[in-house]
């Protein structure tokens, strides 16, 4: 019998703070991100693989409602990948083609092929400052970690290891997980070549966390590195969508598009992309809105 445990970031200095890992087991979101959205096996690595590492940077916020929103533009047949995490660590997303299916040829699943590598990856973060800080990156392969790894180095030049990982059955998500492993700066050359040479045992994460979980991994994987954890929060899947935000962003649409609405729709269906909850309003509480609409262009 399988005891589910729950899933978690753990912030973890290595070698006495010369290096910082960032280790997750996301297990129970991307389970629920499957059951949201009816995700197929293909679909569920790859947008499992996207919440695990935007959960991650989702740590990585410091402010109250700061959020990091991550997008893959691959030009494959599962569209866009989208993950948003905020500062609580939680984290939401959907991909294009929920259900894409692909022929296998190998064990692996055919992620890359499925995202394709002929796009992005942005990442967009919300600090509250003037502007959003917005990084991109081309992708490298499409199977997600190395894109993120070369996103952290390329955009935030900080050299990153990153792993993610996710087991799916036809049932159920067995395990997932992820690592980020980033060198913090005046790092020792000796330093230096330890995670380096560490790289290899950081690949099969998804095994790890099955086998050992979240505790268990930290000794698993980074024991010669000398962890000292500093941390541990909560993560999960949760889609903070509300009727009144559907209000707001049908106001910011403005009085012609409202007035087209009423006149030919009489009504309205809003869904959300992140957790599929239908909003439904009638005409009049659409001309309600109308109403407020119209006294915001009027001042």
């Amino acid at each position: 019998m399988s005891i589910m445990t729950q899933d978690g970031i753990l912030n973890i200095s290595l070698m006495g703070g010369q290096a910082r890992a960032i280790l997750i087991e996301s297990t129970q979101l991307v389970q629920e991100a499957k059951r949201v959205h009816g995700l197929s096996k293909i679909a569920t690595a790859a947008l499992g693989r996207t919440l695990t590492a935007t959960a991650m940077m989702g740590s990585m916020l410091k402010g109250a409602d700061e959020s990091v929103t991550a997008t893959i533009k691959g030009g494959g047949p599962i569209g866009t990948v989208l993950a948003v995490a905020n500062e609580k660590c939680e984290v939401k997303g959907y991909v294009g083609n929920p259900g894409i299916d692909l022929p296998r040829t190998s064990k692996k699943l055919p992620v890359g092929a499925a995202v394709g590598k002929e796009g992005r990856l942005t990442v967009i973060k919300d600090m509250h400052l003037r502007e959003p800080y917005v990084g991109q990156v081309n992708l490298v392969s499409g199977e997600i970690a190395e894109d993120f790894a070369m996103y952290f180095t390329a955009s935030e030049q900080t050299p990153s290891l990153v792993s993610l990982g996710v087991l799916v059955s036809d049932e159920k998500v067995e395990s997932a997980g992820g690592l980020i492993v980033q060198l913090m700066p005046g790092a020792s050359e000796a330093a230096i070549r330890s995670i380096e040479m560490s790289a290899g045992m950081f690949t099969d994460i998804s095994g790890t966390m099955k086998e050992y979980h979240l505790e268990g991994a930290v000794n698993q994987l980074l024991l010669h590195l000398e962890p000292e954890v500093l941390e541990r929060r909560d993560t999960r899947y949760a889609c903070d969508c509300s009727r009144r935000r559907v209000e707001r962003a049908l106001i910011t649409l403005g009085r012609d598009e409202l007035e087209d609405m009423i006149a030919t729709q009489h009504g309205a269906q809003v869904d959300c992309h992140f957790c599929n909850k239908r909003y439904e309003f009638s005409e009049g509480e659409l001309r309600a809105l109308l109403e407020a609409a119209t006294s915001r262009e009027d001042k």
